[in-house]
């Protein structure tokens, strides 16, 4: 039988935990498996879950929200011309993304997979594919 989560809340004690990656986080009508093998669903009203963010079925089960690890790409720049072409690219694709000084950190998603080969043939480029929880600049993810 499938749960239905329908409140998010924190500080209260968790019978179940789930990993979800980033863009599971943002999805308004997710449907996961927890730790212990259980099926849900959020309907609940929220614009995306929060790490430790507990949910509360109808039958009063509580599930932990954990992030997991994502494929990211971390992008190195040794010149500030390609590194704003780069990030304007990025952002022309409306894909969430983390700024920093010469260097850029995106989600591994078939979007974007051209940018980055093209990056991998630019010498003044760094590319490194990684593990790790993914955290955008603001509110880098969002629809029109």
């Amino acid at each position: 039988m499938i749960k239905k989560a329908t409140e998010i809340k924190r500080d209260i004690d968790s019978q179940d935990s789930v990993l979800l990656d980033w863009f599971d986080m943002q999805k308004p009508n997710l449907c996961a498996i927890t730790k212990e093998g259980v099926e849900f669903i959020v309907k609940a009203k929220y614009t995306h879950l929060h790490e430790d963010d507990i949910l509360v079925c109808e039958d009063g089960y509580t599930i932990k929200v954990s992030k997991s690890e994502d494929n990211i790409y971390t992008l190195k720049f040794s010149d500030h011309i390609t590194f704003a072409r780069i990030a304007y690219e990025i952002g022309n694709r409306h894909q969430p993304i983390c700024i920093e000084d010469f260097k850029i950190t995106i989600l591994e998603d078939i979007s974007t997979a051209d940018i980055i080969k093209a990056c991998e043939a630019i010498d003044s480029v760094k590319v490194e594919k990684s593990k790790a929880i993914f955290k955008p600049n603001g509110n880098a993810h969002h629809s029109h």
